[in-house]
């Protein structure tokens, strides 16, 4: 299992029990909020970044959403698992970033990019550029 598929089972698990511990009642908004919260704890190494891009799914994905009291859907639970391949360089996920995702990765790496260590900060830039987002 890579950590990606790890990433995306605990990320199953948080939906789970948001729903049984609740008595039934799923509310999707604080279950996204706990999922950002995974993304930050994967990703604790890369300073504010996780957080940034978490937000940045929240906002684009999960907030104009009809029913986002039922998200996140399958596809934005896989673009979140996306997002973490990218901050994790698990290149293999990476197809569920749209252009505008890369783009807009592009920029929070940039805003972070003093923070970052730089292993990591090659390796997303090597992933954007590979992708054509520069």
């Amino acid at each position: 299992m890579t950590e990606t598929e790890r990433f995306l089972a605990d990320a199953k698990k948080i939906i789970k029990h948001e729903r049984a511990d609740n008595g039934g009642r799923y509310d999707g908004i604080r279950a996204c909020r706990n999922l950002g919260a995974l993304l930050e704890r994967y990703n604790r190494t890369l300073g504010a970044l996780p957080r940034s891009v978490a937000g940045y799914w929240q906002d684009t994905y999960i907030a104009p959403s009809a029913d986002a009291a039922n998200e996140p859907s399958e596809a934005n639970l896989q673009r979140l698992a996306a997002f973490h391949a990218f901050l994790s360089g698990d290149e293999a996920w990476l197809d569920a970033l749209s252009d505008g995702d890369l783009r807009n990765l592009q920029e929070l790496v940039n805003d972070e990019a003093a923070d970052l260590p730089l292993d990591a900060l090659e390796a997303m830039m090597a992933v954007i550029m590979a992708k054509g987002a520069l």
